[in-house]
This record gives C-alpha cells, sequence and structure tokens, in this order.
C-alpha cells in the first residue's frame, strides 16, 4: 500500500530535538515552500473518532507551545508528497503572511451555552427543488455577514486591549454562535483573568483556550 503524509499543521521553525510520536509512528519536518509541514507516515486516513481526534490535537498543541508561529491543518489531511509540494509552492507570500499573523500569538474561544437556531437551511438535495440551491448560498452570504450577538458585543468592548485579530462564527447546525480572539501569547494569564472574570458576570457564554490559531489559519491543503 502506498504510504502518504499525514499533515499536522505548517510551522516557521522547526522545534528542536525529537517531535515525538502523531497518531501511530513518529512526526517529522519537511521544509517546502518557506515552511516545515509537520507530517507523519501514513497509508489511509486515521477515522474521525475521539480517540483520532485527541492525539491529533495534542500534535498541534505541543507544537504550538514550540514554535514561534503555527498554522494547524485540518485533521484527515492525507496526501502524497508531490501534491503536498505542489500545493504549497508559489504560495510562500501568502504563508509568510499567515505567519507573521500567529507568531506568538494564541486563540481563545467563545461559545453561547445554548446553540442558536440555524441560521441556515438544510442543504438543498437539488439545486432546482423551491428554496433549493440560490436560496441557500443567498442565506449563507447572509449569515457570514451576521454581526455578533450583543452578549458578544459586551466581550469584545471589555477585551479588545488584548486582541490583535478575532472572528466571528454565526451558529450552524449542533454549533452556537462563536466568536475567536487572537491575542499575544505574552498577554495570556491577563486576557484569561478578565476573561474568567467575564464568565462570571455574564450569563450565558463560556471561554475556553488557549488553543494553536486554528481560526486564523487559511485553508492552505
Amino acid at each position: 500500500m502506498n504510504m502518504q503524509w499525514y499533515v499536522f499543521a505548517l510551522v516557521d521553525t522547526p522545534p528542536n530535538g525529537r517531535l515525538g510520536r502523531g497518531l501511530k509512528g513518529p512526526v517529522r519536518a519537511r521544509p517546502i515552500a518557506g515552511a516545515f509541514a509537520i507530517v507523519e507516515r501514513r497509508a489511509d486516513v486515521p477515522p474521525a473518532e475521539l480517540g483520532s481526534l485527541r492525539a491529533h490535537q495534542a500534535v498541534v498543541s505541543r507544537l504550538a507551545t514550540a514554535a514561534p508561529a503555527i498554522l494547524p491543518v485540518r485533521f484527515g489531511t492525507l496526501m502524497e508528497e508531490d501534491a503536498l509540494e505542489e500545493a504549497l509552492n508559489e504560495r510562500d507570500e501568502e504563508i509568510a503572511e499567515a505567519f507573521a499573523l500567529v507568531r506568538h500569538r494564541a486563540q481563545f474561544t467563545w461559545r453561547r451555552d445554548q446553540p442558536s437556531a440555524s441560521r441556515l437551511p438544510k442543504t438543498p438535495t437539488a439545486s432546482g427543488s423551491p428554496g433549493g440551491g440560490a436560496a441557500y448560498l443567498q442565506q449563507a452570504a447572509k449569515a457570514a455577514n451576521t454581526p455578533p450577538p450583543p452578549v458578544f458585543s459586551l466581550l469584545r468592548d471589555r477585551l479588545h486591549v488584548f486582541v490583535v485579530r478575532e472572528r466571528f462564527q454565526p451558529a450552524t447546525n449542533g454549533m452556537p454562535d462563536t466568536l475567536y480572539q487572537l491575542i499575544e501569547k505574552t498577554a495570556i494569564d491577563r486576557y484569561r483573568a478578565m476573561a474568567d472574570a467575564l464568565t462570571l458576570r455574564t450569563a450565558g457564554v463560556t471561554v475556553s483556550g488557549p488553543w494553536a490559531p486554528f481560526a486564523f489559519a487559511p485553508e492552505l491543503l
């Protein structure tokens, strides 16, 4: 069976020493397009189950503490070496800009406790059906421009001094409204103290982090 590369992340500088294990085998750093792809040799895509998801997350979290800048790659990315190089070649400038945004920074994630009703219709079975594909795309575009709910606006007002960049994700089926904030790693303790105080005074929201900057990494692969 042909072996391929399972990709965890791109980093700007490979961590010193051994990179440890991935899902099953050793993790390696492959130089490519002005970056280093953190990969593991693998024959197939891992099952999307809790154990694999946790193992993937553990590798990314470990890298995030060791590398100045990290761009996490979505779970399940398995590629031939030639395809990996082709996907990233001539994208040095885009990768460099992405690294510049996340370098020495971490992500915190805010969610409303109760998921809102989805702002999107169910995916149509046929684009020609009533309220089908065109309507879905129109409502999807509208959801993408939806402003955060008032409870998130309050959080933004209180925490803006720490925030380098943020991204709001409106609720979808099974997922609540989510606000992602990118902050300097040097501000983590102060941010967390204020965030914890805000959760005590603000009903209906939770915060988690610090995480690797999943929400601020472009989809390169």
